[in-house]
């Protein structure tokens, strides 16, 4: 042993005198180790469905670069990247108004615009936040997916836009999700309130929530619920309900925009915190490239490019939002407007609607029932109470001056899981309920008087 021990020994200085002799990259070369993949972290709402296919087209482009996902709700999402819950390089989601929130909070660093041959517009919409702090790689349209098996059986004709949902004949056959749970149905219920002004676009949503048969978890459950025949109409975001209707080899999922839609563009944006600024910007280089342009067209992707180039590729018949005829009074999404009451919207909805569905749809059926007997039936009485009732049903506890009021809305934030709300939001939350009791309660009571009233004047008998 001590023998072995003194020729091991005697390898030593041998050694150091052969790597003397080595290049100097061959000594280096000789202890180094492989390097671990640099990575870039991004939060998204997008389904892996789309990230997974992205993911593995940059990482094979950049060999020496791992993208790592954070999935979460856009409404998730806002709240996690404010509490820094995460160290995030960046944020890459469909809606333009959550990124607003974010640019407000200050978390967004300033993004150089990459040279994709995109106009500054579609329609009157910004591509890129003309601030410089998210960039948009793809355009969304928001529409209505529909089963036309399931409206066929039941007599129904598909709706072409949004007021077309207020449709007596559509009770209980829309599906949709809360806007707290969902950046696109947030995106679809303001840009409602939008296009037809605070009070009646909320009229509007909530008669259309009269038609409700539920309110999904997740924005992928109203096109799932869809597919399975649970309702037979939805609403969607474009490349979900496209994605869908491809899936079942379009026999009878359809999906189509209003007539009063818009194309909103997605974005991704860099976090000012971000641990690795430089890594953010090889992904967003990828994303707004050519070959990341192209990942968009694919069949389980299905976004719309921001690239013009890029539809040459596209199958026939593919949306190009560039090809549209556009006007010069078309309605522009205001993102600053919808960033300041997003929480008000959000927990707005909810008191009025996510958690009143039954009752809207009660007293829907009888404000609708009565409203029909009346056109065939004149009574003024009648017609005093139905009018009574749909004031009260469409009645919304915060005024338009309020709902624009910054200060408003200051106290009122989807807080960290486990967290509790502000005493303001509580309080607020608490008035809102017992406004929507009082409200459904007056509509309630108005509607069926009247129908006793009409239905005695059709020999029917009074209240049955």
């Amino acid at each position: 042993m001590k023998r072995n021990s003194r020729s091991g020994g005697r390898w030593v200085p041998a050694l150091m005198a052969v790597c003397l002799l080595l290049p100097d990259s061959a000594a280096a070369g000789a202890g180094k180790l492989p390097q671990p993949a640099e990575t870039v972290t991004v939060m998204t709402s997008f389904p892996a469905g789309f990230y997974e296919p992205v993911r593995e087209a940059f990482e094979q482009a950049h060999p020496d670069r791992r993208l790592r996902v954070i999935n979460a709700k856009t409404t998730a999402a806002i709240t996690q990247l404010q509490d820094r819950v995460e160290d995030v390089d960046l944020f890459w989601a469909s809606a333009p108004d959550a990124f607003e929130v974010l640019k407000g909070a200050g978390l967004l660093a300033p993004v150089a615009a990459r040279p994709t041959g995109a106009p500054a517009t579609v329609g009157n919409q910004p591509i890129d936040d003309p601030d410089g702090t998210y960039l948009g790689f793809a355009l969304s349209g928001y529409g209505l997916i529909w089963d036309q098996s399931y409206l066929d059986r039941h007599g129904i004709a598909a709706p072409r836009s949004w007021e077309d949902l207020r449709k007596p004949a559509y009770v209980r056959h829309l599906g949709i999700t809360a806007p707290s749970r969902s950046g696109t149905m947030h995106l679809m219920v303001e840009t409602v309130l939008q296009l037809h002004g605070w009070e009646r676009g909320w009229a509007m949503w909530l008669e259309i929530a009269g038609n409700i048969a539920t309110v999904t978890a997740r924005s992928y459950g109203v096109v799932e619920g869809v597919g399975k025949g649970r309702f037979g109409i939805g609403l969607a975001i474009d490349f979900l309900g496209q994605g869908a209707g491809q899936a079942s080899d379009g026999e009878d999922l359809r999906f189509a925009y209003p007539a009063d839609s818009v194309f909103l563009p997605a974005s991704v944006a860099v976090l000012r915190s971000a641990p690795n600024p430089a890594g953010a910007g090889v992904f967003i280089d990828f994303l707004l490239s050519p070959t990341g342009q192209a990942l968009m067209l694919r069949p389980d992707i299905g976004r719309l490019p921001v690239r013009p180039d890029a539809y040459a590729a596209a199958p026939a018949g593919y949306p190009n939002p560039y090809a549209r005829e556009t006007g010069d009074d078309l309605f522009l999404f205001d993102r600053a407007l919808s960033s300041r009451r997003y929480e008000l919207v959000n927990l707005l909805f909810d008191e009025l609607i996510t958690f009143r569905v039954k009752t809207l749809n009660r007293v829907w059926q009888l404000i609708h029932e009565g409203e029909n007997r009346l056109a065939a039936t004149p009574d003024p009485v009648a017609r005093d109470l139905l009018r009574t009732a749909r004031a009260a049903a469409t009645a919304v506890p915060v005024g338009a001056v309020e709902a624009v009021d910054p200060a408003f809305s200051a106290a009122l934030r989807r807080p960290a899981r486990g967290m509790r709300v502000s005493a303001r939001q509580e309080e607020l939350a608490a008035e809102w309920r017992n406004f929507s009791t009082a409200q459904l309660d007056a509509a309630l009571s108005a509607a069926e008087r009247a129908l006793v009233i009409l239905r005695v004047a059709a020999g029917e008998g009074g209240w049955q």
